[in-house]
């Protein structure tokens, strides 16, 4: 597990807790199979780990889920229901384009003034003096208060579509770079210029071309330009001194200079070898 894999899952382990601490609520994360990845404060409530000790009732519980999640991804918006045990819960869908990544949960709430007489009877078979001792000690949440906390959870499912979005350039920024240098090899291709077009520090532009490229930026589109400038020799017709234009020389004597440090032959003997 890389650096970035535990940032990423210490900075998700904070949400959900940044978010418990501020509405008291269970919340859970799921990929978009329905898998729980994170949680907080526990994988289950006490009432609801005595539910779901009980096979049919625990299936229920995850047909529940399912059928929420199925929800979601069809309206691509939060879905807010109350479950087979008679409990709160609320889903919003984690979107990429048009694309479900995952979801958000919070549940295992009670509606301001339910009564353990009210849903009792659902419940047969079971220990039902501590079970409602345990339905006393979920939270209580008014409708106010719910619609309050799923304006959060939206912000929340936007905020991890936020990281996916900044993990995908990170890990496509080599590629991005080197398509950029290739299209644009007559042009500026100063540190300035990369800097400013991928919104990059000098410092992190030099740091990706060690880690990309191992090497800096000027010998590596120096390198590139000369690299392309071999291509045009040899598929083209054009004169030399309009390939040295081409891939950003303007110096014909200093492209002639380092074409031939770096291959051995000057660029008219190498299109001439070339045929």
């Amino acid at each position: 597990m890389n650096d970035t894999t535990n940032l990423f899952q210490t900075k998700t382990q904070e949400l959900l807790e940044n978010f418990h601490n501020l509405t008291g609520i269970k919340i859970c994360l799921f990929d978009a199979s329905g898998e729980e990845l994170y949680f907080y404060p526990q994988k289950l409530s006490g009432f609801c780990e005595l539910i779901r000790k009980n096979p049919a009732m625990d299936e229920a519980c995850k047909n529940c889920e399912k059928k929420a999640f199925l929800e979601c991804k069809k309206t691509q918006s939060h879905y807010t229901y109350t479950c087979h045990a008679g409990l709160l819960e609320c889903v919003t869908p984690i979107i990429y384009g048009q694309n479900v990544l995952g979801y958000i949960m919070l549940g295992q709430m009670r509606k301001k003034g339910d009564d353990f007489k009210k849903i009792k009877k659902l419940f047969s078979g079971l220990d039902m003096e501590k079970l409602e001792s345990e339905f006393h000690l979920l939270p209580k949440i008014s409708t106010e208060k719910l619609n309050s906390a799923v304006c959060v959870l939206d912000a929340c499912a936007s905020y991890e579509y936020l990281k996916q979005i900044v993990s995908e350039k990170e890990q496509k920024i080599d590629i991005q770079i080197s398509n950029y240098i290739n299209a644009n090899a007559e042009g500026d291709l100063s540190v300035q210029k990369l800097c400013s077009v991928f919104h990059l520090s000098n410092n992190e532009l030099y740091s990706i071309f060690k880690e990309y490229f191992m090497s800096t930026p000027a010998e590596y589109v120096k390198n590139r330009r000369l690299n392309i400038a071999c291509d045009m020799l040899v598929k083209s017709k054009l004169p030399v001194s309009t390939v040295c234009k081409k891939v950003g020389f303007f110096d014909y004597n200093y492209f002639s200079k380092i074409f031939k440090k770096q291959f051995g032959i000057s660029p008219t003997k190498y299109r001439k070898g070339a045929k």
